[in-house]
C-alpha cells in the first residue's frame, strides 16, 4: 500500500511539484492564523469576519476565470500567477493593511481569495501531465493528504510564530512558503492545452458550463456537494465544539479535528491502491461514513467513540475526494480541464460560507437534536438518489452506442 502511494514520486517533474505545494500549503495554514492575529489587534472581531468574507467572496467570484485562464497557458504558469497574486496579499498585511482602514484588509484579503481561485482548476488539471495513468489517483492521495495534514500543522506552526513574533513574522514566514513554490514551479516543463478557437473568456467560461451539464453525473455530484455542504457538513463543523463544549470536553476539540486529519490521511493510503468497478458508488457511499459522526454527536457517545468517528470521516472525505478528482481527470478533455474544475469548486464551495453562517441560526431555533437528525435525512437522501444514475454508479461517462460490447464479447463497465 506504501509503495503504490509513493510510486508518483519517482516522477521529478510531479515530485518538483508536489514538494512546493506541500510547503505552500503550511504556509496557507499560518496564514489563517497569522491574518487572525493581525486584523483582531486593531479590529473587533465582527470586522475579522467580514474581512475572511471578502477572501470567500473573491475566491468564488474569480472562479470561472481562474478555469479559463487554466485552459488558456501553461498550468504551471496559472499556478505561479496565483502565487504573484497571493505574495501581493501577503504583503499588504506586512506593510500594516490590518493597522489601517478596515477597506485596505478587504482588498489584500480578496488578492487572497482571488488567488486561490486561479491556484486551484490549475493544480487539479496539471496532476494528469505529470504522472501516468496507472499513477493518477496515487497522486491525487497524495495531494490529498499533504493537504489535509498542512491544515493541521500549518495553524499549529501559526499559532507558534505568532506567540514568539507576532503577526508578521508569521506572514513573512507564509511569504517565504509562496517564494519556494515559485521556484519550484519556474522549471516544470508542461504544456499549454490545444485550442481549437479563439473565444472570449465569457464564451470559454460557458464552454466550461456546457462541459459540466453534457455529463449528468458531473452535475449531479456537484449539486451533491452543494446540499451536503450547506445542510450537513456545516451543522456537523459548527456542533461538534458546541456540543464538547456542553459536555464539559471542549479540550478534546484540536484532538477530534487531529483525529480526522489521521483519517484522511488513512483514506489517502487506501484510495492510491484502490480498484472498484463502480467507483462511484464507492466515492458517495464514502461521504456517507458522516452519518457516524453525526450518529455520535445525537446519541452523545464517549468520546473515545466520537474519536473514532472522525478517524472515519476523515477516511471517507479523502476516499471520495482521490476518486472524484481523478474521475474528472480521466473523463474531462484536457483542453476542458481546468474549466469544468473551476465549475466544480464553484458549485460545490459557493453555498459553503452560507452553511456555516446558517447553522447557529438553526441551531437557536430547532436545537441540536433537531438539527443533527435534519441534517442525518438529508445525508441519507443525498447519497441513496444519486446512485439511481449509472454514470454515477460508475464516476463515468455512458459509452457511445457504437462503443458498445457486442453480445459476443464479455461486456467490462468503465471504473
Amino acid at each position: 500500500m506504501i509503495s503504490r502511494f509513493s510510486r508518483p514520486l519517482r516522477h521529478a517533474q510531479f515530485r518538483r511539484v508536489w514538494l512546493g505545494q506541500a510547503i505552500s500549503s503550511l504556509g496557507d495554514g499560518v496564514f489563517t492564523v497569522a491574518l487572525i492575529g493581525a486584523v483582531l489587534e486593531h479590529h473587533r472581531t465582527t470586522d475579522l469576519g467580514f474581512v475572511m468574507a471578502a477572501e470567500s467572496a473573491a475566491l468564488v467570484t474569480v472562479s470561472l476565470l481562474g478555469g479559463v485562464l487554466a485552459d488558456r497557458m501553461r498550468r504551471s504558469r496559472a499556478m505561479a500567477l496565483s502565487d504573484v497574486v497571493r505574495c501581493l496579499g501577503v504583503l499588504g498585511f506586512v506593510a500594516g493593511a490590518a493597522h489601517g482602514p478596515l477597506v485596505l484588509a478587504f482588498l489584500f484579503a480578496a488578492l487572497m481569495g482571488a488567488g486561490a481561485a486561479l491556484f486551484q482548476p490549475a493544480f487539479g488539471a496539471l496532476i494528469p501531465s505529470l504522472v501516468p495513468d496507472e499513477d493518477l489517483a496515487a497522486a491525487n492521495a497524495l495531494r490529498s493528504m499533504t493537504t489535509r495534514s498542512a491544515a493541521i500543522a500549518g495553524p499549529a506552526l501559526g499559532g507558534l510564530l505568532l506567540a514568539l513574533g507576532g503577526p508578521r513574522t508569521a506572514l513573512l514566514v507564509n511569504l517565504v512558503s509562496f517564494g519556494v513554490s515559485l521556484l519550484t514551479l519556474i522549471g516544470v516543463k508542461d504544456k499549454a492545452p490545444e485550442r481549437t478557437a479563439s473565444e472570449s473568456v465569457f464564451q470559454e467560461a460557458r464552454a466550461g458550463l456546457s462541459a459540466v451539464r453534457a455529463r449528468p453525473w458531473v452535475m449531479v455530484i456537484i449539486l451533491q456537494g452543494t446540499v451536503q455542504l450547506l445542510l450537513v457538513m456545516g451543522p456537523a463543523l459548527v456542533l461538534l465544539p458546541i456540543l464538547l463544549k456542553e459536555r464539559g470536553e471542549l479540550s478534546a476539540f484540536g484532538v477530534m479535528v487531529a483525529l480526522q486529519a489521521a483519517g484522511s490521511v488513512l483514506g489517502g493510503l487506501v484510495a492510491a491502491g484502490l480498484r472498484s468497478t463502480h467507483s462511484g458508488v464507492t466515492g458517495v457511499c464514502a461521504l456517507a461514513l458522516l452519518g457516524f459522526q453525526l450518529l455520535c454527536l445525537t446519541l452523545e457517545l464517549p468520546l473515545y467513540v466520537l474519536g473514532f468517528a472522525m478517524v472515519v470521516t476523515g477516511f471517507g472525505y479523502s476516499v471520495f475526494g482521490v476518486l472524484w478528482m481523478s474521475a474528472l481527470q480521466r473523463s474531462v478533455p484536457d483542453e476542458l480541464l481546468g474549466r469544468v474544475l473551476s465549475v466544480e469548486m464553484l458549485g460545490t464551495f459557493a453555498l459553503a460560507p452560507v452553511g456555516l453562517a446558517v447553522a447557529p441560526v438553526a441551531i437557536g431555533l430547532l436545537g441540536n437534536t433537531s438539527v443533527l437528525v435534519g441534517a442525518l435525512v438529508v445525508l441519507l437522501l443525498s447519497t441513496v438518489l444519486p446512485l439511481f444514475l449509472r454514470d454515477v454508479r460508475n464516476f463515468a461517462d455512458a459509452p457511445a452506442p457504437d462503443d458498445a460490447p457486442s453480445s459476443l464479447t464479455p461486456a467490462v463497465e468503465n471504473s
